[in-house]
């Protein structure tokens, strides 16, 4: 019969190898015997830490403190606890503890330096990694820690040469080569270098190499080579992911899946997955106002509030909003530029709070203090999106609205924004949330809207003259290989036309140019468009004569743009929001016959369009007839609408019902 020594010994070997449940087991037996053990108690609480059990971890540490108040590794493990379940005060005040306890404690200085990062304390925490290498200039992990700093405040160079170190000190970091990669790609659109984008790839196939279960890595791969539209292997990739998300893998974040797959189904469990990353700190409860004669405060939170599209669709609407009865805040983060769109927004709004430097938890808590009734969350799972803020509540009433166009699967939104062409009856099925649905379209326009006077003609844009000119100025990582497939032979079968892209790098192009010649279509006949400015932007498509959309993945506000200058949009409808996004423009500007079903049915149009002289000039008669006339271009009519929306659910909450379906009656 093995002695208590030798069961610890047992113990400890499986744990370290590991095995932290079997581990677990035999110190539970030992600390029956032997309740006054402070290792035992910490060595159980370390085991329910790795197992994720935080409150037992919590409790056997607790134990562990009372019998000896003076070992600085349990406070430095109690400190973890903490910070994993949000209470980053209780962290730091255990990592300063321990730090009391044991001088250079490099691991204590390391934690608390991470959790001064989560809560935007920036100074803080450079000190603390300052102090790390102090202690040992040549550690990997506080290398990589500095690397994610500087990267949340956009100092990518300065990230990238702490990547460096970190992987120098250790060529097997997974996590350092993956955070390399996400500030390459950074650095690529700053320095307009693809070099830096092709180098983010291979960061980010060599630490899939050496982990690949980091969290999400997979998905990230594979939506970076859909930016260079290199499509090797893309079917195997997505039933990877598919299979992926079914074993509740993280294996994708939520948003690039809405250009892979046309599955409303599997968009919502993988956004509930993700959803389910965020934990709460503040309670749900509200204090419940008991009249709605009061202004309603709504608050409108984004990264985008710049020369962005979700700003450039919104900015009239926060304008015109009745200020009688609605009190309108915006909170911006994540800002790096502010132009002309973000002063025209922050001048026109009641109250404007820049909340990039406080955590999730300190802008949650501002709302609170600003009363807002409603949150409307505009950024969704894009960007630099801060979901943390609404997974603690910022409001009573949370809404996703624009800038993600699909199910957050998440219990803290309560609403999206929709129309019945978005999403039918049918389809509310694979929505977390409950739907507002609009009269007309989902998506505000500005009605306001000046394209550049001058025009660049044809032979500057490298277009050329007599010929049909199918546009599809689009964000390149929506071109699947089925929507390429569809335009080559949309050209094969329309003689003297050309199809016009927009130039995102040079080797998305190159390969587009490969992918042109491989289906028998003359590179010649494909026209990349260079990035401009928005207004002579929306001139160039005076150039065009039909817009083929992109299908898995619409195009949205690029739709509504070119139906704004005159240009119809040709799309394929799906399931998905994603996929449905431009049909409803078209049902709200008096289009439907624009709206097609399959692969055939897309091509067959577009060709009978593009050989049709007088069908064409009919549709395009229709449009600017319909454009002055139809709700998709009345900013006035769709803010009021959607005042209503917000109005309904309001006092839907007053009189203490739980979300429900929202429907605006009326129609222009």
């Amino acid at each position: 019969m093995e002695n208590k020594e030798q069961i610890l010994n047992k113990a400890k070997q499986l744990h370290q190898a590991g095995k932290i449940k079997e581990a677990q087991n035999l110190y539970l037996e030992l600390i029956k015997d032997n309740n006054k053990d402070v290792k035992l108690y910490f060595l159980i609480g370390t085991s329910f830490l790795q197992l994720k059990n935080y409150q037992q971890a919590k409790n056997y540490l607790n134990n562990s403190i009372k019998i000896d108040p003076n070992i600085p590794h349990i406070y430095n493990s109690r400190g973890i606890v903490h910070s994993k379940t949000k209470e980053f005060q209780n962290a730091i005040d255990d990592f300063d503890k321990a730090i009391f306890l044991k001088k250079n404690f490099l691991e204590a200085y390391l934690n608390k330096g991470i959790v001064l990062k989560n809560i935007k304390k920036f100074n803080d925490s450079f000190k603390c990694f300052d102090e790390c290498l102090k202690i040992d200039s040549q550690n990997p992990k506080v290398y990589f820690n500095l690397g994610n700093l500087f990267t949340e405040f956009g100092k990518y160079q300065e990230a990238k040469n702490a990547y460096d170190k970190a992987i120098f000190f250790n060529n097997k970091f997974a996590e350092a080569y993956d955070g390399r990669g996400d500030v390459m790609r950074e650095l690529s659109k700053i320095n307009q270098d693809d070099k830096y984008f092709e180098l983010s790839i291979k960061d980010s196939e060599e630490a899939y190499r050496i982990n690949e279960n980091l969290d999400y890595l997979f998905g990230k791969i594979v939506h970076s080579k859909m930016f260079l539209n290199d499509w090797n292997d893309l079917n195997k990739q997505i039933e990877i992911i598919l299979n992926g998300i079914k074993n509740d893998k993280k294996i994708i974040i939520p948003f690039p899946l809405l250009s892979l797959v046309d599955d409303p189904q599997k968009h919502k469990e993988n956004s509930i997955l993700f959803a389910n990353t965020y934990v709460p700190i503040l309670s749900n409860n509200f204090k419940t106002k008991t009249t709605d004669n009061s202004k309603i405060n709504i608050g409108y939170f984004s990264a985008d509030l710049n020369a962005h599209a979700v700003s450039q669709l919104m900015h009239k609407m926060l304008r015109i909003h009745d200020k009688k009865k609605f009190q309108i805040f915006c909170y911006a983060f994540g800002l790096k530029k502010k132009d002309e769109l973000h002063k025209n927004i922050e001048q026109n709004v009641d109250v404007y709070r820049d909340i990039g430097n406080i955590s999730d938890h300190e802008a949650a808590l501002l709302a609170r203090k600003d009363k807002i009734d409603i949150a409307i969350d505009l950024q969704g799972y894009t960007g630099k999106q801060r979901s943390g803020i609404f997974a603690n509540r910022a409001a009573p009433i949370q809404i996703n609205y624009l800038g993600y166009p699909g199910t957050m699967g998440a219990k803290f939104i309560d609403y999206i924004v929709a129309d019945e062409n978005l999403i039918p009856e049918k389809n509310q099925k694979f929505y977390s949330e409950r739907i507002i649905y609009m009269p007309d379209s989902y998506q505000v326009q500005d009605d306001e809207l000046k394209a550049a006077e001058i025009t660049p003609s044809k032979i500057e844009l490298g277009l050329p003259e007599n010929c049909f000119i199918f546009c599809a100025i689009n964000n390149n990582y929506k071109i699947l290989p089925e929507v390429f497939n569809s335009w080559m032979k949309i050209l094969g079968k329309v003689d003297q036309s050309v199809l016009w892209l927009l130039e995102t790098n040079e080797v998305a192009k190159n390969n587009l140019l490969k992918e042109a010649e491989l289906r028998k279509i003359s590179s010649e006949r494909i026209v990349f468009a260079k990035k401009t400015s928005y207004d002579i932007y929306l001139s160039q498509f005076k150039h065009a004569d039909l817009f083929l959309d992109t299908f898995v993945y619409n195009a949205g506000a690029t739709a509504s743009n070119s139906l704004w200058m005159g240009v119809p949009v040709l799309t394929k409808i799906g399931q998905s929001y994603s996929s449905r996004m431009a049909s409803s423009l078209l049902y709200s500007v008096g289009l439907p016959e624009l709206i097609t079903n399959s692969n055939e049915a897309y091509i067959k149009l577009a060709v009978e369009l593009a050989t049709n002289t007088n069908k064409l000039k009919s549709i395009k008669l229709k449009l600017k007839e319909n454009r002055l006339q139809k709700a998709l271009f009345n900013t006035e009519i769709f803010t009021r609408n959607f005042e209503k929306g917000l109005r309904k659910v309001y006092k839907n909450y007053l009189e203490k019902n739980r979300p429900k379906n929202i429907f605006i009656k009326e129609k222009i």
